[in-house]
């Protein structure tokens, strides 16, 4: 297969360009149409969180803890090192 001119993939990159524009104005006319709808409600109350369900539990997040621990000393360990050898450097 023979290597796209630059003019083919210009042609390709404006015609994806365009694709997205329309994209990009169906969306906006989309959300504009949905906030349309949902204006002319009633505001309604915020629900109270159900109590049965937690999305931030200390369970989903436990290994965080030893994650940032772990950052922590390789990045003091690394600058040492970057310290150390600039004494060598000079």
């Amino acid at each position: 297969m023979a290597k796209k001119t630059r003019k083919v993939l210009k042609q390709e990159s404006q015609q994806r360009a365009i694709q997205q524009a329309a994209t990009n104005v169906n969306t906006a006319l989309t959300a504009a149409a949905a906030q349309a709808v949902t204006a002319d409600r009633p505001a309604v109350a915020a629900r109270p969180a159900r109590t049965g369900e937690n999305n931030n539990s200390a369970e989903d997040f436990r290994y965080v803890k030893s994650d940032l621990r772990r950052i922590g000393i390789l990045a003091v360990s690394f600058s040492a090192i970057l310290v150390v050898l600039s004494f060598f450097i000079h």
